[in-house]
């Protein structure tokens, strides 16, 4: 069973290496890696270059956007599962191989997502604040649950992978999104099967002030309101989906505390890798 990972990028020269890295280093797997950088003027394509016979394909060139660059890549890859990863956010260690070894022990499984650490520029990890879910496991992601979006599910893009014929039953990424392109394509997958845990880390999500999760607020409500009329969440009585949402909430906030007490009493330790 192989892997392809597609890593969209523009002007991350900062990090892309350590995502390469953290990419090509991952061990006992088949692995594809695609690389779509979207004509970067930072350096960039001098450090792609480094790791070019690592690379199934590489680019570097004007793209229309990041999910034109994602859905490119997907169309590149011959993978039997896929992922994608942005060149600020890097994999853990070991993390593709328990990935396969989950869908070769799990036919039937369409869709697998892990835990996801939050760090910083500079690679530390975020302790604790109240948005930070990312050590919340142990519930499947349903079609109900995107629906009424709740993302204190503990579902992050980077920890989440799936299989290509699914993928390409739902569609593929909507290029029209900018931003929500992952969220669209997770509620399309979740129509299909609930998804599986892994209660691993699997990934770091990097939060920094150039990132879209600071900058595209905007952009962010202008999408939603167009995923709400796509998937009829519109129509949904907002008393019903703030009912259901408290609902989801509690049970993501009780193991966010189950995890902290289990941290602080030293039955495990929950830090991330020094990646920089």
């Amino acid at each position: 069973m192989k892997v392809s990972i597609v890593i969209p990028s523009y002007n991350q020269a900062r990090w892309l290496e350590a995502c390469l890295r953290s990419v090509l280093g991952q061990r006992g797997v088949e692995l594809e890696t695609i690389v779509m950088d979207g004509g970067s003027k930072d350096g960039s394509p001098a450090i792609i270059e480094r790791y070019a016979s690592k690379l199934a394909y590489w680019q570097s060139k004007p793209d229309g956007g990041q999910a034109a660059a994602i859905a490119a890549g997907f169309a590149r890859a011959t993978g039997d599962v896929l992922g994608w990863l942005n060149s600020d956010d890097v994999f853990m260690p070991g993390a593709l191989e328990r990935v396969l070894r989950f869908f070769t022990e799990h036919p039937e499984e369409e869709v697998v997502t892990g835990g996801s650490f939050f760090i910083d520029a500079e690679g530390r990890t975020y302790r604790w604040r109240w948005w930070n879910q990312n050590h919340t496991f142990g519930v499947a992601a349903s079609h109900e649950r995107f629906l009424h979006f709740v993302p204190q599910q503990g579902i992050t893009q980077p920890a989440t992978f799936f299989r290509r014929a699914a993928y390409e039953a739902v569609g593929g990424v909507d290029a029209q999104f900018q931003y929500i392109m992952d969220f669209d394509l997770f509620t399309r997958l979740s129509r299909r099967r609930r998804f599986a845990r892994i209660a691993e880390m699997l990934a770091c999500f990097r939060i920094h002030e150039a990132n879209k999760t600071h900058q595209w607020k905007d952009v962010f409500l202008r999408e939603m309101k167009i995923w709400a009329s796509k998937y009829g969440v519109d129509r949904i009585p907002r008393i019903e989906r703030r009912v259901r949402f408290v609902g989801f909430l509690l049970p993501a906030v009780a193991r966010k505390a189950l995890a902290m007490a289990r941290e602080r009493t030293g039955t495990v330790r929950l830090d991330a890798p020094d990646w920089k």
